[in-house]
């Protein structure tokens, strides 16, 4: 008994722990908001740009500095011990820069909308992926579901079949057949079983999860809306795609950029102002406090070249993000069409493959019963209920892939939330 115990605890101590929780879209997409990495950084990326912009209003504004001193002196030409101290405030602001710290304003303000929609296709991307997770996660489930069911299935056909044999009417290979079929089955079952645990290990990255949990349990469905859009315009489809806006908002960024390196061609006025109190030993008169106010023009002549080359280096970047935005707009265009395609194409499968089930279906309880009275022969029935046990298998495949690609399809458009959850308890 205490060689028993003593194993059990060694057991239970080698064994892995498993964790399990249950788990629903909306958890899902709530978690994958708060914890996903790539939401994250994007979130960073976007502050980091509104940051930058905000920064650049302080070229509008004057700029205002505190200046004082305290000094004693002794010797010289001064009284023994004489004291000064002097402050003030110094203002200076700049009244005209040829436009180049407006444009580069502009530039900046065209980069935080650029780092929005990137943020957006971020959030679209997450979600979406981590929603395939889950449909990969109900697909375990509901294979594991019909293994069993097809194994139920397979062990009344081999007790069939093995009834027939000991009566001498089938021979000893039918019923290893049969058998072999059965083992086969459990394997599958056993492998749609540890499926169950890949596929919780990938949404729990997909969300960006990094806990104890191994198993995740879910009670919802695969269940396929059968409305399906129609043909959209791609045209002004994609004109509202998050890459479409962030590569034309890109594009206006660097001609604000051209425009303001443009401005240093032109003269800066700047506007300088002081206002102080000084006292210089025991002689004070508040009348001779000094001030100052002066307007100041520059123009530089010549800088060595630096302003024709960095105007030759910002219209190059300005060429470089229109072809860009060009390509990004052709690309877009035909993904629009393959994506809409492939999500229309796995449709009409899935309803052709949903009629081809039930009439195997059909065929294969006429024919089990033909087989059990003799009037259809062992290879007959065998090919047609082999044939309906790969046709389940097949309905939950094209089940999985239309409704991945009609995910998909909302990936591309950048939609970034799940309320149209292709599920159900």
């Amino acid at each position: 008994m205490k060689k028993t115990f003593i194993a059990l605890i060694f057991f239970m101590l080698a064994s892995p722990c498993v964790f399990a929780e249950k788990i629903t879209a909306e958890m899902v997409e709530l978690q994958t908001l708060q914890n996903n990495p790539s939401i994250v950084q994007a979130k960073y990326d976007l502050d980091m740009a509104k940051q930058a912009l905000y920064s650049s209003f302080s070229s509008f504004l004057p700029n205002i500095s505190f200046l004082g001193t305290l000094a004693e002196q002794k010797g010289g030409f001064t009284f023994l011990g004489d004291k000064s101290y002097s402050y003030g405030l110094n203002a200076k602001m700049s009244l005209f820069s040829g436009f180049s710290e407006y444009n580069k304003t502009r530039s900046l303000s065209a980069k935080v909308k650029a780092t929005q929609e990137l943020y957006i296709r971020a959030v679209s991307n997450a979600v979406c992926d981590t929603h395939i997770a889950y449909v990969n996660l109900m697909y375990a489930y509901e294979s594991k579901d019909l293994y069993k069911q097809i194994k139920d299935r397979r062990t009344e056909n081999k007790d069939l079949v093995k009834l027939r044999y000991h009566s001498g009417n089938a021979d000893l290979g039918s019923l290893r057949r049969i058998e072999a079929d059965v083992k086969m089955t459990e394997c599958e079952l056993r492998k749609a079983q540890r499926a169950i645990e890949t596929a919780s290990a990938a949404l729990l990255v997909a969300i960006g999860r990094n806990d104890d949990i191994t198993i995740l349990e879910t009670d919802e469905k695969i269940v396929i809306d059968k409305n399906i859009i129609s043909k959209p315009d791609f045209d002004n489809l994609i004109i509202k795609i998050p890459e479409f806006l962030a590569a034309k908002y890109n594009l206006d960024s660097e001609r604000f950029n051209y425009w303001s390196q443009k401005g240093q061609w032109l003269p800066s006025v700047d506007f300088e102002g002081y206002i102080g109190r000084h006292r210089y030993s025991k002689y004070w008169d508040p009348e001779t406090q000094p001030w100052q106010a002066a307007l100041s023009l520059k123009y530089s002549l010549f800088s060595g070249g630096k302003r024709f080359f960095d105007m030759k280096n910002l219209a190059a970047q300005e060429k470089k993000a229109a072809e860009y935005f060009k390509n990004t707009k052709n690309s877009l265009k035909l993904k629009a069409v393959q994506h809409y395609n492939n999500w229309v194409n796995d449709y009409e499968l899935l309803d052709a493959f949903k009629f081809y089930l039930e009439s195997c279906k059909l065929q294969a309880d006429i024919a089990k019963r033909k087989y059990m009275n003799g009037l259809v022969s062992y290879e007959d029935w065998y090919a047609i209920e082999d044939n309906y046990i790969i046709s389940q298998k097949n309905i939950l495949i094209y089940r999985e892939r239309a409704i991945s690609d009609k995910i998909t399809w909302a990936k591309f458009l950048g939609k970034v939330s799940m309320k149209d959850k292709e599920v159900n308890k």
